[in-house]
């Protein structure tokens, strides 16, 4: 099967987007909730997976850099009408590849999506051993003192 879609670097033109995507999942419980001034200054870290035919963003997902050792997969969104098609999966894999060409040793992801991740060679591992990550973005979530994201890594 050719794949009906493209993935790109995400573009000042997809801010809208992403916001729309990534919270209408998080509306659904799916992710935590993104705020536009979070997309619009961390924009060149997000790709945007794209539809071939209507031009559409149906995708998107971001790697930040935590440390020099250390990236995080997140803000991963998949359009449902597209989900289970295989985009969810070429999306990680290419933030995967943007890890390794940054000579990342490592990637985790904090998610509700535990079997897609195990899927693609991540293992549940305990919040605590990534300080890093509660450094950067953790203290400012509402569920901090109550977090039910899995914590997930893979070495590459």
């Amino acid at each position: 099967m050719t794949n009906n879609y493209e993935i790109r670097r995400a573009i000042v033109d997809d801010v809208d987007s992403i916001y729309n995507l990534t919270n209408s999942m998080a509306a659904q419980g799916l992710m935590l909730t993104r705020s536009k001034y979070k997309i619009v200054t961390s924009l060149s870290s997000f790709f945007v997976v794209i539809d071939s035919e209507s031009g559409k963003v149906i995708a998107t997902g971001s790697l930040a850099t935590l440390w020099t050792d250390l990236c995080e997969v997140c803000a991963l969104a998949v359009h449902p009408v597209w989900q289970g098609k295989g985009v969810g999966r070429a999306l990680v894999e290419q933030l995967i590849e943007e890890a390794r060409r940054l000579r990342m040793p490592q990637v985790i992801t904090l998610t509700y999506q535990v079997e897609f991740f195990k899927k693609l060679g991540f293992e549940v591992r305990d919040k605590n051993e990534f300080p890093r990550k509660l450094w950067r973005e953790c203290l400012e979530c509402p569920k901090l003192e109550n977090c039910d994201e899995t914590a997930m890594v893979i070495s590459i």
